[in-house]
């Protein structure tokens, strides 16, 4: 009867406050590279002060108030907090969710503080999303796709599409998921990917598309307005045609040059010129035998042969034709690919302020997250990683780590322990003894 009917449904939500410290903090005597204009908005000699999770004041002239903790940063760095517009990795078992991931506390010690994953489980993904903004798991903010809608007949993956109401039938579905956006991939006739980019204007949601290292379909993606390019363009190079047609779109390059189309991938790159394993901070958060294995045993290959370089220097021509180019790393290696990412960028001629726009200020604006992170400013989220050198002298710096602070909790890097902001102990990792 209507009785039973409604009585077999149970809600077991529950609402919690979001997480932030109940404190005051000024991090002072630093350089910080705010990344609020064109030239990194460098404040060579200055003061961040922060309460709770946001920063309450910024500048080379801030007056500190009386009985907040003051560090004293001198001779470190200040930058916005890595923004990771295209990231994968685990984030549960089936439906169960742990107390800790040791891949996310990576990421967020390499500095990453925001991702974006375009294609996860949303029974695993979002649930992790709600639980680093309660406070209960140690990770960067998660945001992501959901499932794929994907338009290969793969088993338990298929999303038919046959026309604009099956479209939106999936868009909603990952939209009431909590998704921040969809990917669109793998849809074999270009309607049914206007359908999906149609559903995902409607409803307000990134369409974030993949063209699957085929050239013409990406421009096919730009030409439908679809809010990014994911991957490369797989071309060594473009020429003016492309750069004006791009250029003029309000379509995002986000071309994950650890994993390039045409070449070797920028990955190995890494691997053959450093000693991966023996990372400072990585080797501290990665399971010893898994990071050996995927980096001491690598292959070697001619400088030329790595894709990574060229594919970057098509990026920067569309990057100075204001495409908004950003990292994405993919997944390959637990937020050191993050950096790789706008070494890579460098490779191809990018200078450290414009490699360092990748990872911070553009990745927010591409993703809608500008009025919150991606710069460093009066009223923003105080999501910030603090360096040992100066990444405008040498955009390799950037993973030389002392400390992050997200949401205005400060962590040491090589611990992941909380500091100042507060006591949390990052729990044991199981390889630990």
């Amino acid at each position: 009867d209507e009785d039973y009917e409604q009585n077999k449904v149970a809600d077991l939500s529950r609402t919690v406050t979001a997480d932030k410290p109940d404190m005051a903090v000024a991090l002072t005597n630093a350089r910080i590279i705010t990344m609020s204009d064109d030239d990194g908005g460098v404040i060579e000699n200055g003061t961040v002060v922060i309460y709770g999770d946001r920063i309450q004041d910024i500048g080379d002239d801030v007056e500190i108030p009386a009985g907040i903790e003051v560090l004293d940063m001198e001779g470190m760095t200040i930058i916005p907090g890595l923004i990771d517009a295209h990231a994968h990795g685990p984030q549960g078992v089936g439906d169960m969710t742990p107390e800790q991931n040791w891949e996310a506390v990576a990421h967020l010690a390499l500095g990453v503080t925001t991702i974006f994953d375009p294609s996860s489980r949303a029974a695993a993904i979002f649930p992790a999303a709600e639980m680093q903004q309660a406070g209960t798991l140690l990770s960067p903010r998660i945001f992501s796709t959901g499932e794929v809608i994907y338009g290969a007949k793969a088993p338990g993956f298929f999303a038919a599409i046959s026309d604009a109401d099956d479209a939106s039938e999936h868009v909603t579905r990952l939209n009431s998921q909590g998704a921040h956006g969809v990917k669109n991939y793998n849809q074999p006739r270009r309607e049914q990917r206007q359908q999906v980019t149609h559903a995902g204007r409607e409803q307000n949601i990134l369409v974030v598309p993949e063209g699957g290292s085929l050239y013409h379909m990406d421009m096919s993606l730009v030409a439908d307005g679809n809010s990014s390019i994911e991957h490369n363009i797989p071309v060594g190079e473009i020429y003016d045609d492309v750069v004006q047609f791009m250029g003029q779109s309000d379509t995002a390059y986000v071309p994950t040059l650890v994993v390039t189309y045409g070449g070797v991938r920028g990955e190995s790159y890494y691997y053959q010129n450093s000693n991966v394993w023996e990372h400072p901070i990585l080797s501290k958060h990665v399971p010893p035998r898994q990071l050996q294995a995927d980096s001491v045993r690598r292959q070697m290959a001619p400088e030329e042969d790595y894709a990574d370089a060229a594919a970057a220097a098509v990026a920067k021509k569309l990057q100075d034709a204001g495409v908004l180019v950003t990292i994405g790393a993919h997944g390959q290696r637990e937020g050191l690919a993050s950096h790789w990412e706008m070494w890579s960028f460098a490779r191809g001629g990018m200078d450290p302020v414009e490699a360092l726009q990748t990872a911070t200020v553009d990745s927010a604006k591409h993703l809608g997250f500008i009025d919150d992170i991606g710069t460093l400013e009066e009223g923003k989220l105080a999501d910030l990683v603090i360096l040992n050198e100066n990444p405008l002298e040498d955009i390799g710096h950037t993973d030389d780590i002392e400390m992050v602070m997200l949401g205005g909790r400060l962590y040491n890097a090589e611990t992941m322990d909380e500091m100042i902001t507060g006591d949390r102990k990052r729990l044991p990792y199981w390889w630990e003894e």
